[in-house]
């Protein structure tokens, strides 16, 4: 299914019946992302996924996008669904997004879960190749990201280049002190993207909130050990 937002075709899908869980996938994930998870919840909810823009079936963001236009695509998705409230599940760059949600639309949240999130930011300068690769046009910009950058997110999702700078520079460490939404934190412990002292910082900080970690499980949490997130999530609701 599809629904028009800002002029972009947003991809979503829908399962199960009951009180509305939305499940957010992370930067270069998809409504697949998540789905063995939603299985499981769709059990007594009424899941829904959708893919960001520029993932999945969704079309490209305008270069312009950054968290705050994201976060607003999802507050613009769940009104044209007529959702009052939902629980909002974000992994990775999905939890930043909830986090973001949280603070400035918290009406529109029940309960926020957050997987793995990454929010902390630091404003570093360019490196030199990618400040000289900037404005070359994509088609060889990719070769030369296969060659310098292989295993950077500029290199495995090049168009979204601009949204990607814009977010990775949106530092959101002030957020956790103001959030008043009740929060279940998830995260792997020997997660190397988003450490763990990252979920203990957000736990501390968030007053109303529950942390539980899993050993030996690292930042693909939910897409590898759906079982054990819907656990803890079940316990949560």
């Amino acid at each position: 299914m599809y629904l028009d937002l800002d002029g972009k075709k947003i991809h979503y899908e829908t399962r199960g019946r009951g009180n509305p869980i939305l499940l957010v996938h992370g930067w270069g994930g998809s409504t697949a992302s998540l789905a063995d998870l939603g299985t499981l919840l769709s059990k007594d909810h009424k899941v829904i996924f959708l893919d960001l823009p520029g993932f999945g079936k969704s079309d490209l963001p305008d270069p312009g996008w950054g968290v705050e236009k994201y976060a607003d695509i999802i507050t613009q998705f769940l009104k044209q669904l007529n959702i009052g409230k939902v629980i909002y599940f974000g992994h990775s760059f999905g939890g930043s997004l909830g986090m973001y949600l949280a603070l400035h639309y918290p009406t529109l949240l029940e309960k926020l879960i957050l997987c793995d999130s990454s929010y902390k930011r630091s404003v570093t300068k360019p490196a030199l190749i990618v400040r000289l690769l900037r404005h070359i046009p994509i088609p060889v910009k990719k070769i030369l990201y296969r060659i310098f950058l292989r295993n950077s997110d500029l290199y495995r999702y090049t168009p979204l280049e601009p949204n990607f700078r814009k977010i990775v520079v949106h530092d959101l460490s002030s957020y956790p002190d103001k959030i008043k939404v009740p929060t279940l934190i998830l995260w792997g412990e020997e997660d190397r993207t988003t450490p763990l002292a990252w979920a203990n910082e957000l736990n501390k900080k968030i007053k109303n909130s529950k942390l539980v970690t899993f050993p030996k499980i690292r930042h693909n949490l939910p897409l590898e050990y759906p079982d054990l997130v819907y656990k803890e999530i079940v316990k949560f609701l």
